[in-house]
Parts: structure tokens; sequence; C-alpha cells
């Protein structure tokens, strides 16, 4: 079995005291969702990226072979390890789909692809997102939800890879998931928006869910409830400053993955909300009476000069 990062949110040591939290991108949400993405993050100075299986209305298809090599050589590339594969088409198809239904099928083939995948590319984890037809509505919803997380349990573990759950649901809902599945093994996706989007306190969910979550946090603010769109960091409604504190509170996230809408004009936006990151996690690590790294939280900086050997990029290839 080839050696992936850990995946435990376990508190900082003595030697981790100074928090230099890794931070990347979404490529998804860069351009034109391919390969001139990772030039953009390399540029911006970013540590990684996460990539999304693609096919159908979703980008660059990494079923497909030659796809998968030009994403392997340009990681290399440019040092940009892929440290999760997202399955967003999982959102057309319906993680909740009837069991046996065509759309379930395509479901769990699509499923089985991303472990292959990821495993090619040596990527420590699959997020399997619960949006659009994979919105959990009903306690069937849940049944047929946890049903699917176990099915890809053991093929992924088999491999070395985690499964991560995302979805806009509260603590309470996202806990009887994981309880369903009854086993371990899957962790969950946070994202600092998708709370406030779904009329949820992102702090609140953070304190309950800081122990289950994934070490890896997608950072984006939110336009308002039930609106789907994206706003510049600090620009919105997900109270991003009561997240960081609570940030600075529970098991602080070791990673960020931004997930704001980079599509046109993608380095300056991703460097303003770099800038804006910074001085949320400056501001939030004053709050909780720990050490920030020199020039971090400053006004206008869009450099990451953060490479204190604590948790290198590298092991994540």
């Amino acid at each position: 079995m080839k050696e992936r990062p850990l995946t435990s949110n376990a508190p900082l040591t003595v030697s981790q005291s100074i928090y230099r939290p890794q931070i990347g991108v979404a490529l998804w949400k860069v351009g034109d969702r391919g390969l001139t993405g990772f030039e953009t993050a390399a540029a911006a100075g970013l540590d990684h990226v996460h990539v999304d299986l693609g096919g159908p209305n979703r980008g660059p298809d990494l079923t497909d072979f030659e796809v998968l090599a030009a994403f392997d050589t340009t990681s290399r590339r440019f040092a940009l390890p892929i440290t999760a594969l997202a399955v967003n088409r999982l959102n057309d198809l319906g993680v909740t789909a009837p069991k046996g239904s065509e759309e379930a099928l395509e479901v769990r083939r699509s499923i089985l692809h991303a472990i292959r995948v990821a495993d090619r590319l040596q990527v420590p984890r699959i997020i399997i997102p619960g949006f659009r037809q994979s919105l959990v509505r009903t306690p069937e919803g849940v049944a047929r939800t946890a049903e699917v997380l176990r099915f890809a349990l053991g093929p992924a573990q088999a491999v070395g890879i985690t499964l991560a759950y995302e979805s806009g649901l509260d603590a309470e809902r996202t806990l009887q998931i994981l309880q369903a599945v009854g086993q371990p093994g899957i962790c969950v996706q946070f994202d600092t928006g998708n709370p406030a989007i779904y009329g949820h306190s992102a702090a609140s969910i953070w304190a309950r869910l800081a122990d289950v979550a994934s070490p890896d946090v997608h950072l984006k603010d939110a336009l308002g409830v039930s609106v789907e769109g994206n706003v510049p960091l600090g620009e919105g409604v997900a109270e991003l400053e009561l997240t960081f504190a609570a940030f600075a509170r529970q098991p602080q996230p070791r990673y960020f993955t931004l997930e704001g809408d980079y599509s046109d004009d993608s380095g300056p936006r991703i460097r303003r909300d770099l800038a804006r990151l910074k001085m949320l996690i400056r501001r939030s690590m004053l709050s909780g009476g720990l050490d920030c790294p020199d020039g971090v939280g400053r006004e206008g900086e869009s450099d990451v000069p953060w490479t204190d050997g604590t948790v290198s990029p590298a092991v994540y290839r």
C-alpha cells in the first residue's frame, strides 16, 4: 500500500505551535477547470490543488487516460500535489437515487472510477458531495447516502484513500449519516460557506464536527440563504470571523482550499482571497493567544511564504 498523509485532525503538538496551514485552490473553480489552473495556482504561490473527476458538463474527464496523464504530469511540473479528488458528477446523478435505478448504478460506477483515478494520482482523499440531486431531504435519503458511503469504503480503504462527505446539512443530520454508515473511515469535508447557504451557523457546526472533519477545509463566503453564487471572502453572510474564532478554539484545520469564483480574472481574484484568508488567520490566532508566522495577515500581502517543514506538501505525492 502506498504511504499517504495522515488525515487525523489532531491538535497541534509543541513543535507545531506556530500555526502555518498549507493553502490551495479547487481547480474546478479556476478558469476553464483544466490544466491552466495549475499555472495560475503556482503563480499565486499556493501549496496544493483539489481537482474534480470531471465528465459531462463537469470539465476535463479524468477517466480518460490521456487527460489523467496530463494532470499527473502538470501536477509534478508545477510541484503542486493534488490532495483531494471531488466526484462532483454525483450532484447530477443523485447519491440518494432509488436503489437499482440507472442513476444509482452510475453513482457506484463513478465512485469506483474516482478511486482508480485517485490511486493513479496518489491522491489521499476523495470527496463525496451531497448537493442538488444528492441533497438529503428525508430519512430515506440518510439511509441511501450511508449505503453509498459504505459501498465506497472497502475499495477506498484497500488502496489507502480516505473518504470525505460534504453537504449543506446541519451537524445533527451529518452525524446521523456517519452513524448510519456503521463503519469508521468517513470524515466530513467542512466548507465555510455551505452552512450559510443552507441556513446554518458554520461556527456551530465546526464546534460539533471538528473531531470528525477532514484537516483540509474548503474556504468560501456566501451570498445568502438559498442563494447559490460566489462572493469575495469577507463580503458575504458566512460570518467568517466567527468561524475562524471557532477554528482557534477547536482542533485547527491544517490546510485551507480556496473555492471562490475564479473562473475569470483568476490570478487577481485568488490573490485577493489569499490576502483576506491570511488576515482571518492572523486575527483568529491572535485572539486565541497563538503565534503566527512573520508577515501573515498584513493587508495587501499575496505571497505564501509558509514552508516551516511541519507538514510538507511533498508527502501528498
